[in-house]
């Protein structure tokens, strides 16, 4: 409890006496019992408010420096992966369509929905409008032939609604789940 700093008296309380910051942090403490080099965070701050998700992030970052704990922090906010995360894997119904650093994902992104995902968020740093990815996410039961993206892609060639892609390594490190990185060295 003193690791993500609460008071020893929270032991004694039932979960409808704290608040939901305070339940994370109890969880993120239990977590920490078994002295783990690695923990599955999925969406830890999506119920809480914006001051409460900073303290949050602020915790699980000095916790990953001070003991060497690697995180998997499954989200659906991009601000928060990037953040936290020195490396980022980008799925699309179902597969990973793209993986590199941080650094990597959000200033060079090399898949189209990567790429169309960053440009549908406001960005204050740009005069830019945010614009919509066109199109549905695919059925899941039954998902479309070739690339998963296609449908949605203003990009995609006409062996992507035939073969699915491989995953292709680039010269940086990335791998991207996309034809048109077949030939990039």
């Amino acid at each position: 409890l003193d690791m993500v700093n609460l008071p020893h008296e929270v032991s004694k309380r039932y979960p409808h006496e704290l608040s939901g910051g305070m339940k994370q942090r109890v969880l993120i403490a239990m977590s920490l019992v078994l002295n783990p080099s690695l923990i599955i965070l999925d969406e830890p701050t999506s119920a809480l408010d914006v001051s409460i998700q900073a303290q949050i992030m602020n915790l699980l970052k000095r916790l990953k420096r001070d003991l060497n704990i690697s995180f998997i922090f499954i989200t659906h906010d991009i601000a928060l992966a990037s953040d936290i995360s020195d490396k980022v894997a980008v799925m699309y119904a179902g597969e990973i369509v793209e993986i590199g650093t941080s650094e990597q994902i959000f200033n060079t992104p090399k898949h189209p929905y990567t790429d169309n995902l960053l440009k549908s968020l406001p960005n204050v740093q740009s005069a830019d409008k945010p614009t919509f990815i066109p199109g549905a996410p695919p059925d899941m039961t039954s998902p479309p032939r070739g690339c998963r993206f296609h449908p949605r892609c203003d990009k995609a060639l006409e062996k992507c609604n035939m073969a699915t892609p491989s995953y292709f390594l680039l010269p940086g490190g990335q791998i991207v789940h996309c034809w048109l990185n077949e030939y990039e060295k």
